[in-house]
């Protein structure tokens, strides 16, 4: 990427905040305002930072306020091409843009989007690093009339860069913030979202602030022996460590020695030592885990392995809400076993048009999908001309075993974790969740169907 210091950075902020009913540049979040968390956020990656707000608003302490260019009442790219022209003339090699109401902006923004550019990040177009080359050309994209993100971004051939952290949230309106706000109180173990939710009904989608528990891999290792890696949300760890050596049957009570933390790619590795006399299970069991579960984590060894990257999935689904709902509608009368035990798990295939296909039932969400994944093979159904559904909370491997099969849909009933979001959108696949008679919640949405 370029220099730190050739990168201007600047925080667009001339919305008229409408939605939001008052400023919301001025509107808190963690005892600081919104445009002061903008302005933090760059002042890491540039040497310099604007704020672009317009021609009336008051000058903010310490920061060069630039109006809008080339002239007022543009939106953001006024405000960026404001700051594109004060960078070219000022010898910086580019911008960083920031709009003042989405956060948190992801760390290391600039290496992620890197140069040169142009580049965005995917679905928040205006986090993106500009080269100041490109002034003039957004000036007389602006003076022909042309206003939208979209349009920029496809005239200069910004690439839309994927990232698979914690997404930030477009704070349209109050409710967000607050939403936003009180995530913080959970620490690291939510994420907050901005969804959407779809009224089968009447086929209307409106906007909602979701909190997802976070789900990461924790590579366990004990005595420096790779034991598991175990999906779980990142608090009390070195409970969850020495709890699962007493649950294992490793170790007395009182005999596990301090767990050591340490942050790994996308996880965790925690650490600890066993007494002597728990060396042979030890062993043993490490070398047995490898088949015992369909769950696809349990016998493998490391975060990298556990995080592996997916080949996305390349079909677009070809289905309407009222085909959801008739899945919905029509699954528990196939499920057999679920009606009689009420202890069971379904996964069913289901066409575009919502019709039941195949469906396979188990005690494990992890065994009914792969068994449906295992009969479409064997009676040479193609994956990608349906999508699945399943009686289960949404989590990133089921995420993982829908993109590997090829299939481009996958609706679950329950909520799903910030992992199997991440995976989701890394695999575009289309997830919705939250199933119900009157609605579904849109998770990831890459072919814009909903």
């Amino acid at each position: 990427m370029a220099d730190r210091n050739n990168i201007l950075g600047a925080v667009l902020a001339g919305g008229r905040s409408s939605r939001f009913g008052t400023d919301k540049s001025e509107a808190l979040w963690k005892g600081r305002s919104l445009l002061r968390h903008a302005i933090a956020s760059l002042e890491t990656e540039c040497d310099e930072v604007v704020l672009c707000a317009g021609n009336d608003r008051a000058p903010e302490p310490g920061i060069v306020t630039l109006p809008d260019r080339p002239e007022p009442g543009l939106g953001p790219l006024g405000g960026l091409c404001a700051a594109l022209s004060h960078a070219l003339h000022h010898g910086f090699d580019a911008v960083l843009s920031a709009p003042v109401d989405a956060h948190p902006v992801p760390e290391g923004l600039a290496d992620l989007l890197g140069n040169p550019g142009p580049a965005v990040l995917a679905d928040h177009w205006l986090l993106g690093l500009w080269p100041a080359a490109l002034a003039p050309q957004l000036e007389k994209h602006l003076r022909a009339g042309h206003r939208s993100v979209r349009s920029w971004i496809e005239a200069c051939g910004a690439r839309r860069v994927d990232f698979f952290g914690q997404p930030p949230v477009n704070l349209n309106s109050p409710d967000m913030l607050a939403a936003l706000e009180d995530g913080q109180t959970l620490g690291e173990g939510a994420e907050i979202h901005a969804l959407r939710v779809m009224d089968f009904a009447t086929g209307q989608v409106s906007e909602t602030p979701r909190s997802v528990p976070v789900e990461i891999p924790v590579a366990i290792e004990f005595n420096g022996i790779g034991y598991a890696v175990m999906m779980a949300t990142p608090t009390d760890l070195e409970d969850f460590v020495t709890g699962f050596a007493l649950a294992e049957g490793l170790a007395q009570s009182g005999a596990i020695g301090e767990v050591d933390l340490h942050r790994s790619g996308g996880g965790w590795v925690a650490r600890a030592n066993l007494p002597p006399e728990s060396l042979p299970r030890l062993l043993e069991r490490a070398r047995t885990r490898v088949s015992e579960s369909s769950c696809g984590i349990c016998g493998i060894e490391s975060v990298a392995a556990a995080l592996a990257p997916l080949i996305p999935v390349d079909c677009v689904p070809e289905v309407k809400p009222a085909a959801i709902h008739r899945a919905l509608s029509h699954m528990r009368g196939h499920q057999r076993l679920g009606t009689a035990t009420g202890a069971a798990h379904a996964a069913a295939f289901c066409s575009w048009d919502g019709d039941i296909l195949l469906l396979r039932e188990d005690v494990g969400r992890h065994n009914a999908l792969d068994k449906l994944i295992g009969a479409l093979s064997r009676q040479g159904m193609r994956s990608d001309r349906g999508f699945a559904l399943l009686t289960a909370r949404c989590s990133q491997e089921l995420v993982e075993k829908t993109v590997r099969a090829g299939i481009p849909m996958l609706v679950t009933i329950s909520a799903p974790s910030s992992l199997a979001i991440a995976r989701a959108r890394e695999g575009r696949l289309t997830l919705l969740a939250l199933a119900r008679d009157d609605s579904a919640l849109v998770i990831t949405d890459p072919h814009r169907l909903f």
